[in-house]
């Protein structure tokens, strides 16, 4: 098979970097605490934040202090910013990113910290008393390293169809996959993952164990995290609105919960919602006779406010096949304050 010539040499390249950061060559740096990385290989959504989400929840049950370090994507600060000490959002979706302000939102006694450097942030993060790191989309962040490293992976389109941009949508050759210590199929139904898809990764890592999480919706939440039924809003005329990298998942998720919206609006992925888009939200919501905009939560936390409308997000969780997918995880974790050295 021929390859495109851009896809070739972007690989090429893809793959040298990896391989002078396995070498040292280029050098990589121990945060100060445990590292969780959870990230994926391809464009589109596999699931990251709620799986973030959940392990946060769990560590922090746990009685450990998790930090999530993120980039915050899109947002229009720079250098690190610490978007929640435990107690909520500090900052707005445009200084710390939508996705990290969701997660603070719903994260009581978890640090959440944004950073172009994850390491500048994990020392922020450590002087506000973490123990633990959570990298959320940390897979090509080679420049930390990690005590467990979790590829996630779509359960229907695993590999982006097999190519890097401009043909699929795979982020790295899937040589990366041999660097995860986890494989995490997501929105998958079955126990058992495809046969031609536990060969791939079988053949990536022999022993890498491969685990199976379904990514449900659990309902609507208003702007105070309040449910919101969703046999009362089936009643309604809604919106649907979303800026997100698949949308077909949100579509499924409304699907799920029963609701169907007269239309839905599609936007760019990380969508930061100017007054023109506002006011597309507004004419399409007037036009169809709409009383509420329902959306994802990272869109929610740009929406609410802005709106006439009520504007209630969808609820996602992560539900596991295996139980044994947090105790793996956390035996690879080691002891709070091991692992002191950067290099």
């Amino acid at each position: 098979m021929i390859l495109d010539p851009v896809s070739r040499i972007y690989g090429s390249l893809l793959e040298r970097r990896a391989r002078f950061y396995a070498s040292g060559r280029i050098p990589s740096h121990r945060l100060p605490h445990p590292t969780v990385s959870v990230g994926n290989i391809t464009f589109g959504g596999t699931g990251k934040t709620p799986l973030v989400e959940w392990l946060a929840r769990r560590f922090r049950f746990e009685g450990r202090r998790p930090a999530i370090l993120s980039r915050g994507y899109r947002r229009r600060s720079r250098g690190v910013v610490v978007v929640s000490e435990g107690n909520g959002p500090l900052v707005d979706p445009d200084r710390g990113g939508d996705e990290p302000v969701e997660l603070a939102r719903r994260l009581p006694g978890v640090l959440v910290v944004v950073g172009e450097s994850r390491v500048d942030a994990a020392l922020a993060a450590d002087r506000l008393g973490a123990d633990l790191y959570l990298l959320d989309d940390g897979y090509q962040h080679l420049s930390v390293r990690r005590d467990a490293n979790l590829l996630l992976l779509d359960g229907r389109d695993p590999f982006g169809g097999g190519h890097l941009p401009p043909r699929g949508r795979l982020r790295e050759p899937l040589s990366a996959l041999a660097r995860a210590d986890a494989f995490v199929l997501t929105r998958i139904d079955r126990a058992e993952p495809p046969a031609d898809v536990k060969r791939t990764l079988a053949a990536a890592g022999p022993k890498t164990p491969i685990f199976s999480a379904r990514i449900r919706a659990t309902g609507v939440r208003d702007e105070n995290g309040a449910p919101v039924p969703t046999d009362a809003l089936a009643e309604r005329r809604i919106l649907a609105v979303c800026g997100i990298a698949n949308p077909g998942n949100f579509a499924s998720s409304l699907a799920e919960l029963e609701l169907t919206p007269e239309e839905t609006l599609v936007f760019r992925d990380h969508q930061r919602y100017a007054e023109s888009e506002l006011d597309r939200i507004r004419r399409a919501a007037e036009s169809n006779g709409c009383s509420w905009v329902v959306t994802t939560e990272k869109d929610a936390v740009k929406l609410w406010e802005r709106l006439p409308l009520p504007v209630v997000a969808v609820r996602l969780s992560v539900e596991f096949v295996e139980p044994s997918f947090f105790p793996f995880v956390a035996s690879r974790v080691t002891p709070a304050g091991a692992g002191q050295e950067t290099g």
